[in-house]
């Protein structure tokens, strides 16, 4: 399991524009794929990718050897064989500006997802980042309710996302740090043991998956926590938020699945 985004750190390395450069060129020198661009300018992907390649949600290492998709607005995707295409001249650049081969496959797949997702707002008619000035609650849940996701802003002003997802997510805004948190909270039955515990927390956090449990014990009725901060100074990228929570509730669900004793309500 990659427990990082490579993007975000690659993206910052002088090396890493002269590789967009590259691959830029290539994928508009071939007649096949040359139309890919036209709704992404060079400089508008490089910061794209800078502002918010933390929106992205870590796969699993099987997700990583398999071919990158398209994750662009439905009526902008490109078919199977022009993103192979693509893939194919991101790869050979890869190689030509000596980037680790360990890389590749990972990069590959954030950087096409981050590429599609500055090609759709590109192609949006509807506002589709939530700027920095009008990030509160109620904003919040507007957007996450135009994508069929049914919130609830409680008192503190944090919201509790449930219908639509997998499973209850919370979400917490910090406006002075600049940061909106995801957290995950399961709860368990009094009748368990600690045995019965720690062996979910070990099953799901050797487990291939970018959710990590821990118990928390000090804050009302025991649960499993887990808990994941991303930065909005540069806004909030509402599609690639609502695919980052999308599948950070399919990672809490499928915590169900270490608990063999029914000790998890």
């Amino acid at each position: 399991m990659a427990s990082s985004i490579l993007l975000s750190s690659y993206v910052r390395k002088p090396e890493f524009e002269d590789f967009l450069n590259a691959f830029y060129d290539g994928v508009c020198e071939s007649d096949m794929v040359k139309h890919y661009f036209f709704l992404a300018k060079k400089g508008v992907i490089l910061q794209d990718m800078k502002k918010f390649s933390s929106y992205l949600t870590p796969k699993t290492s099987l997700d990583y050897r398999r071919p990158a998709t398209a994750t662009a607005s439905p009526d902008i995707q490109l078919p199977d064989s022009q993103i192979s295409e693509i893939c194919q001249i991101m790869t050979r650049v890869f190689r030509a500006k000596k980037f680790p081969i360990e890389d590749i496959p990972q990069l590959t797949h954030e950087i096409l997802e981050m590429i599609d997702e500055t090609r759709s707002q590109t192609n949006d008619t509807a506002v589709s980042i939530l700027y920095p000035d009008e990030i509160d609650s109620d904003n919040v849940y507007k957007f996450l309710k135009k994508n069929k996701i049914d919130s609830e802003v409680m008192p503190s002003k944090a919201l509790m996302a449930e219908k639509g997802l997998a499973n209850k997510v919370w979400i917490y805004l910090d406006h002075e740090e600049k940061t909106i948190s995801v957290e995950g909270k399961i709860f368990i039955k009094d009748i368990a043991f600690d045995d019965q515990i720690d062996e979910i927390i070990e099953k799901q956090n050797n487990r291939d998956s970018f959710i990590k449990i821990r118990l928390v014990r000090d804050a009302g009725a025991q649960h499993l926590f887990e808990r994941h901060v991303l930065p909005f100074r540069n806004g909030i990228p509402v599609r690639l938020f609502v695919r980052y929570l999308e599948r950070f509730s399919r990672g809490l669900d499928q915590i169900y699945s270490a608990d063999p004793d029914d000790v998890l309500k």
